[in-house]
């Protein structure tokens, strides 16, 4: 009996093991790994300098750096058929203008009077400086609102009507006119100017002024007032 039960025993054992081994059992997927990759990192020495640091640089060049352009000066109405210039070496200053030239025209008829067209020196506006195109040079024209109403010298060849001019001493001026040189020290101590004060009545509001250095005469001008007094310049409004 005992020996049909380990017989028994031994058959079943068998029939399990051929019936596990015959069949496809559980399945696994199979575990995918990265490829190892081809490329390989360059040995470095450390005895090789480092590497350069590259900067990006912009293909446009810098914008330049940018200065004010000056200012436009402008320039005058053209005026046709002026003539022949009055103005020369032979010229005089007046406590009214010079030669044909009156204070108080307008440029255009300043210009016909001079025979030459004016260029502006300075930019346009309510008062502004010109010089005649066609006249010795040193003779500047202030124009104020439209009219001349100054004429500045510096140059030796023209003169008063008397005869004064740059280069003269300051007691040749006092004495030409003792009693009409009003005499006044510049503000910062250079020097003096002197104003010959008309005594006509009509002529009040005109003067011819002479600078100097505290001995001789170095600029001449003439005009109406305000303006004839005026050291600062041409004022821009």
């Amino acid at each position: 009996m005992r020996t049909l039960l380990v017989g028994l025993l031994a058959l079943a054992t068998v029939a399990v093991v051929l019936f596990y081994g015959l069949s496809d059992g559980p399945q696994t997927e199979p575990t995918l790994l990265p490829a190892p990759s081809t490329t390989t990192s360059p040995t470095i020495d450390p005895t090789d300098p480092p590497a350069p640091t590259l900067v990006a640089v912009p293909t446009t060049p810098p914008a330049a750096a940018t200065t004010q352009p000056p200012a436009t000066l402008g320039t005058l109405a053209p005026i046709e058929g002026l003539g022949t210039p009055t103005i020369d070496t032979s010229s005089s200053v007046s406590t009214v203008g010079i030669d044909r030239i009156m204070f108080g025209m307008t440029v255009h008829d300043a210009q016909v009077a001079a025979g030459s067209r004016f260029t502006p020196v300075t930019p346009i506006g309510h008062c502004y400086l010109v010089v005649p195109d066609d006249a010795p040079p040193g003779i500047t024209f202030w124009v104020v609102a439209g009219t001349v109403e100054r004429v500045d010298v510096d140059t030796r060849t023209i003169t008063t009507r008397s005869g004064a001019g740059i280069g003269d001493t300051e007691d040749r001026i006092r004495e030409m006119w003792p009693e009409r040189i009003h005499t006044t020290l510049l503000p910062d101590g250079s020097g003096n100017l002197l104003a010959y004060v008309p005594k006509d009545v009509a002529d009040a509001t005109y003067r011819v002024m002479f600078l100097s250095n505290g001995v001789q005469i170095t600029r001449l001008w003439a005009g109406r007032l305000p303006w004839a007094e005026e050291l600062g310049g041409c004022p821009s409004s």
